[in-house]
């Protein structure tokens, strides 16, 4: 019974993988267009940076052929557009011109402290949203380093989880902000020759 077990759990691993193959390798004659964050409130080449990862990201995961950024400029140039002012509809009209049968657009940017990102995979024929992933975190270089491997994973179906710390939920301080803290701190106990509590301090420095 044991052994008859094991042949069946070998069988479904093989057919798993083989199954895993043919789904990555018809993924593969899917060509997508990817196109710069939509900016909101980060500087411009930071926007630049964010998406070219996202698109290096992408051609790691290797599910889609990836349309490359000249031939997206040569278009662009062609057409004489300009992707700043280049509405979604309008993106997917230019992956379609790339031979882009899916396009990913989105949006990166800052909402008080958090750095947020956004990305939809869209039909560049339908024009139907076919899934959409989100990374908010407190920390540009965990945007940057994990947000857009996370981003690039779950548009291609991979799911990725969050890290255990779960650094896009924590307050990520600054070291140079820290210390400037901490040293106004240090001089206003200083200055005032009385010892209060770190909360006192603080709600009088807030006032």
């Amino acid at each position: 019974m044991t052994k008859h077990l094991t042949l069946l759990g070998h069988r479904m691993t093989r057919i798993f993988s083989i199954l895993l193959f043919i789904g990555l390798a018809w993924g593969q004659d899917i060509t997508i267009a990817v196109f710069e964050f939509e900016n909101n409130g980060l500087e411009p080449f930071e926007v630049r940076q964010l998406s070219t990862r996202l698109e290096s990201e992408l051609v790691i995961v290797n599910k889609y052929k990836v349309v490359e950024r000249s031939k997206i400029d040569e278009i662009l140039k062609e057409q004489k557009l300009q992707l700043s002012g280049c509405v979604e509809e309008c993106l997917i009209e230019i992956g379609n011109m790339v031979g882009a049968k899916k396009v990913i657009v989105g949006s990166v940017g800052i909402f008080g402290s958090d750095y947020t990102s956004s990305a939809r995979l869209v039909n560049a024929e339908t024009g139907e949203i076919l899934k959409s992933a989100n990374y908010d975190t407190q920390s540009l270089r965990d945007l940057l380093s994990f947000g857009m491997k996370y981003i690039a994973g779950n548009l291609c179906g991979l799911n990725i989880a969050l890290p255990k710390n779960n650094l896009s939920k924590i307050v990520v301080k600054d070291k140079r902000q820290k210390r400037v803290e901490e040293k106004k701190l240090e001089e206003y106990a200083a200055k005032r020759h009385y010892s209060k509590t770190l909360d006192e301090i603080l709600d009088e420095i807030e006032k």
